[in-house]
């Protein structure tokens, strides 16, 4: 019993000993592989907006979202979509895919409109990804040296539960390092495009004066509120006007010795 307990603590140290001494080892094999490159570890974020006429917002929305969906040799994923029709009709789509979804995204928007502002943003993942290799491989070398401890605890039953309990933390820790390295992998694979579509330089003569009439209502209501108001403010101070200007002009003339007219 006494060994199992020193091999159990043991093959903990060396883990732990193991997460700290193999960067060197693990980079230099990277380098050498070809792995290690920044350009293969990149995550990029596109931002596009079009201007287009109002009738073709909504019509430009849809086909957007259709064409992602059609697309699934590119993985496109919708992310986000929103649509306002009110007083300034624009639309804002994000979508994520591999480049060629991408390409293809901004071409049918730039066929439909005007791109107006275009940019990317590009991220280095290099470093956060080779930490995530290095985690993982440490994680299943443990999980497999536990595995084999399980075999030789024979039936000595207070080191078997210690030793599977440790199993089940290993997995769960494997199982979130997965999901990360996964979620890492996905954004170097995929491209993130922001599309913002508005008909703010191309809406015709009229639609301000259109805009304009149809909150002239409110906008007379809402200047009539502040007009009384104002008045709210301005009467009490008007009143104390009116009853102290006399007393004040009639001291002022006592001051100067200016003689009262009969």
């Amino acid at each position: 019993m006494k060994k199992v307990y020193v091999g159990l603590i043991g093959l903990m140290l060396l883990a732990g000993c193991g997460g700290k001494g193999e960067s060197g080892g693990q980079s230099s094999a990277a380098r050498l592989e070809g792995k290690e490159k920044g350009s293969e570890f990149l995550a990029y974020e596109h931002n596009v907006s079009v201007d287009t006429h109002e009738a073709q917002v909504r019509p430009l929305y849809e086909k957007v979202v259709a064409a992602c969906k059609a697309y699934t040799e590119n993985g496109c994923l919708l992310l986000d979509s929103s649509l306002d029709s009110g007083r300034y009709v624009h639309a804002r789509i994000s979508v994520r895919a591999k480049p060629a979804g991408i390409r293809k995204l901004v071409a049918l928007v730039s066929a439909e409109g005007d791109v107006t502002s275009q940019g990317t943003k590009v991220e280095d993942l290099g470093r956060p990804v080779l930490d995530s290799k290095k985690r993982l491989e440490m994680l299943r070398q443990y999980q497999a040296q536990l595995q084999d401890l399980e075999k030789r605890s024979g039936a000595n039953v207070d080191a078997l539960i210690k030793v599977t309990k440790e199993l089940a933390t290993v997995q769960v820790e494997l199982e979130q390092a997965t999901a990360a390295d996964a979620l890492l992998m996905q954004r170097i694979d995929t491209d993130l495009l922001n599309l913002a579509i508005s008909a703010e330089g191309k809406q015709s003569f009229w639609t301000p004066v259109k805009r304009s009439l149809g909150n002239f209502t409110d906008n007379l209501s809402e200047g009539v509120a502040n007009a009384i108001t104002a008045m709210a403010y301005i009467l009490p101070w008007l009143i104390a006007f009116v009853l102290l200007f006399p007393l004040g002009r009639k001291g002022w003339r006592r001051l100067r010795g200016v003689p009262r007219k009969d």
